[in-house]
């Protein structure tokens, strides 16, 4: 189960990863930085973050999601907490939780469930927090919480710097983009 509170969610900035330059074959990519591209997409996101009523920003300790967390929340007025269940999964649960599809239901054991118990672990601790929150964090957790909170209308599937408000209301939990 999931904390009912609505939260923002960032997916971090372009990394040389991301578009190809590193090693696609490593199961578990080094902890790398934002691209110049990255950065900026950040700096582009900022006034978005800046004008949300955010008490509270959780992040993966992840280089590239420190680095968009520092761009983009300089103007909030906000207590700031890493969660290290917020880090990425690996290219291989990537690959099994895409290949299951949006609506189909997921493996009850095996690395997938893994990964999936410890983000909703991660997002219980950041919601337990002064609200709203902004979660700073990785493309394989945004397609994790969607899945967990049966999101049907938003793709699980975001780019790099991506703003999506979740929401709890009476009919079940929306996303949409900001």
């Amino acid at each position: 189960m999931i904390l009912k509170k609505d939260f923002y969610f960032v997916r971090h900035g372009q990394t040389d990863h991301n578009i190809g330059k590193g090693n696609l074959k490593v199961d578990h990519p080094e902890d790398i930085a934002l691209n110049d591209t990255g950065r900026n997409q950040a700096q582009n996101i900022e006034p978005i973050i800046a004008a949300l009523p955010i008490r509270t920003v959780c992040s993966s300790p992840m280089k590239r999601v420190q680095e968009t967390k520092s761009i983009i929340t300089p103007k909030l007025q906000a207590d700031h907490f890493t969660i290290n269940h917020f880090t990425e999964c690996s290219a291989k649960i990537w690959h099994e939780m895409v290949t299951y599809g949006m609506f189909n239901p997921l493996p009850s054991e095996g690395d997938v469930r893994l990964f999936m118990d410890r983000i909703r672990e991660g997002i219980n601790q950041a919601l337990a927090l002064p609200s709203p929150t902004l979660i700073v964090a990785h493309g394989g957790t945004h397609w994790a919480l969607c899945c967990m909170l049966g999101i049907t209308t938003h793709n699980w599937s975001i780019s790099n710097c991506e703003v999506v408000h979740f929401s709890c209301e009476p009919q079940g939990w929306t996303a949409r983009k900001l």
